[in-house]
């Protein structure tokens, strides 16, 4: 008991004590905010890869791809219990053009998805900007989700204008500051170029180009809005008209009625703007000149759903020659966007139906000219990406990988003597996990994260030396109290143990206020970026060139657990010199202590 009331006793008397809990609260909170991080860096890495790839991945390591792809994902599933999906998956390189700006061209790269399948195997709708959510996206949403995403987007860079130009747009009077607002040209006029700076004299035109390519956009999405509503309505006399021609002479009658209804729904087809859904595509949210940021990482899209773009494609297939090597172009509607965090990916991708890009890419099925029975060569895709039920650790997936692997191997076997010319090299593929595909961007993030563990370790000896500096003062203050617990009675153990709790509780204390603190600089780390960038200038992190758009901010508790730990042993081993100098003491040279 009395150990207890002593220590308390000494954590309240002695000020210099707070300095090492000081000390120790300032290790764990650089300790619990870089770790943090740094784990929050290979989360977003994990997400965005099972994102894109899924679980484990099937590659042909041939030119040729993958063969017979729909026949093993079939016999895989029901072979192996663990899959939950699976699905086909092209990757070709290509060059993005915007319909009627010859001055813009993109390298990009073309994944070729179905949908709504993809979405069983990925969280890919989560990061979609008109399907957001939806469990079953496609590539012919309702046009009238559309125009609401588009508006809603409006309604968002309403905002940063009204932010960015709160004390200009402050002078007007307050009836104008709506209109000024809604009308970008007038904003400009009425502010004049000369009392903006540089940054928001770019900012304004940036945002005012946005609005005049959106507003095509949408104009096109309403008129393709009514021209279905009457194509709907055409449709429908047509059935009538099908349906009414009974007799001879009535379908005779009904022919002529039935070619006329045919040629409007032809001519409203055109005049829709929008590609069929086979002619769609979803354009990654980060491609060079689509797009731009705010300094806060704030979006504006400059093509939405309803622009058109040409996608020239590079047929890496079937039909690949090393010379004379033409690309495949065609135009295509944009329907959506998608965003994974990872602008590596995002600035990239775009993505288009499967069978159409497998045309593109020359690696649709081949038949003989003279005899369509007579396969020359079967459909081919890249890879097959695939789901595992639940939650499987690393350890699991590669076990799961391997058996896909021999279950390929079987099927293939199956598969070698069948029928075709150009039969496809079936039996070379890899099959990896998500994280052995990642392991080139995963590896040097984990060993960075080690390293950080290491070097913040090695800055803990500072608050070891601190307790170890401060029990030790007070063993050389305390001596006679020391002389005098031991007089009457108390163990050389007793004392010891004393001055351990004493620096365990140290440890403690520290621990809580540097988890604490940890926690909240954390969760709020990109306001207080913010905040730091607004007062005095200072990003350290910038959303327009690093890989994520903001500073991870999810506290890693099971490190916290390790680093309270770590800050109890700290404590423990500062006060291990102290105590055994204490315990040693001999009574009656305590008492004479001066």
């Amino acid at each position: 008991m009395y150990k207890l009331f002593l220590c308390l006793r000494y954590l309240r008397s002695k000020v210099f004590a707070y300095f090492a809990v000081l000390g120790v609260a300032l290790c764990v909170w650089m300790m619990l905010v870089s770790v943090s991080v740094m784990t929050g860096f290979l989360n977003k890495i994990e997400l965005a890869a099972k994102g894109l790839f899924g679980d484990i991945i099937i590659e042909g390591r041939g030119e040729r791809g993958l063969a017979w792809y729909d026949e093993f994902i079939a016999k895989m599933k029901r072979e192996v219990p663990e899959v939950e999906a699976a699905g086909p998956f092209i990757l070709g390189l290509g060059i993005l053009r915007v319909e009627n700006d010859r001055n813009f061209r993109q390298h990009v790269q073309i994944a070729g998805i179905r949908l709504p399948g993809r979405a069983e195997m990925t969280d890919f709708e989560t990061g979609l900007f008109v399907q957001a959510g939806n469990p079953a996206p496609t590539f012919d949403p309702p046009i009238a989700q559309a125009i609401a995403a588009i508006k809603k987007h409006r309604l968002e860079m309403r905002k940063i204008v009204q932010r960015e130009f709160a004390k200009e747009l402050a002078k007007l009077p307050e009836a104008r500051q709506t209109a000024t607002i809604e009308n970008l040209q007038m904003l400009r006029l009425t502010l004049g170029d000369k009392s903006l700076t540089p940054k928001q004299r770019d900012l304004l035109y940036r945002i005012d180009n946005a609005v005049w390519l959106q507003n095509q956009a949408l104009r096109h999405l309403e008129l393709a809005q009514k021209k279905q509503g009457q194509m709907s309505r055409l449709r429908e006399q047509l059935r009538s008209a099908q349906a009414g021609a009974k007799t001879e002479a009535d379908k005779q009658i009904a022919a002529d009625k039935i070619a006329a209804l045919q040629l409007q729904i032809d001519d409203l087809v055109d005049l829709t703007r929008l590609e069929p859904p086979a002619d769609r595509v979803i354009l990654g949210l980060g491609i060079p000149g689509l797009s731009f940021r705010t300094d806060i990482g704030e979006t504006v899209r400059y093509l939405v759903p309803g622009h058109r773009v040409i996608l020239q494609v590079a047929p890496l297939g079937k039909a690949l020659q090393m010379t004379g090597v033409s690309l495949n172009s065609r135009k295509f509607t944009v329907i959506d966007d998608s965003r994974t965090d990872v602008s590596s990916i995002d600035s990239k991708l775009v993505y288009v139906p499967f069978e159409t890009l497998q045309q593109l890419n020359n690696m649709q099925a081949e038949f003989d000219a003279d005899d369509p029975s007579i396969m020359l060569a079967p459909a081919c895709c890249n890879q097959i990406h695939i789901k595992v039920k639940g939650q499987p650790s690393e350890g699991d997936l590669r076990k799961i990988a391997g058996k896909i692997q021999g279950l390929w191997q079987e099927f293939a076997r199956g598969y070698a003597d069948k029928p075709t010319l150009l039969a496809p090299a079936i039996g070379d593929v890899s099959v990896d996990t998500w994280r052995q595909r990642q392991m080139a961007v995963v590896g040097p993030i984990e060993q960075q994260r080690t390293l950080v563990v290491i070097i913040m370790a090695i800055m803990s000896i500072v608050a070891v030396a601190l307790v170890f500096v401060i029990l030790y003062t007070i063993v050389v203050q305390k001596t006679r109290e020391i002389g005098v617990l031991k007089a009457l009675g108390a163990s050389g153990w007793g004392v010891a143990g004393l001055f351990f709790a004493y620096g365990a509780a140290i440890g403690l204390l520290g621990a809580i206020i540097g988890i604490l603190a940890g926690y909240y600089t954390t969760k709020n780390i990109n306001s207080i970026q913010d905040w730091a960038d607004s007062m005095f200038g200072l990003r350290v992190w910038t959303r327009k060139s690093f890989m994520f758009e903001c500073i991870p901010n999810e506290v890693d508790w099971n490190m916290a657990c390790f680093i309270v730990a770590g800050a109890i042993a700290a404590g423990l081993v500062g006060a291990l010199i102290p105590a055994i100098r204490a315990a040693r003491m001999e009574p009656v040279e305590a008492l004479r202590y001066e």
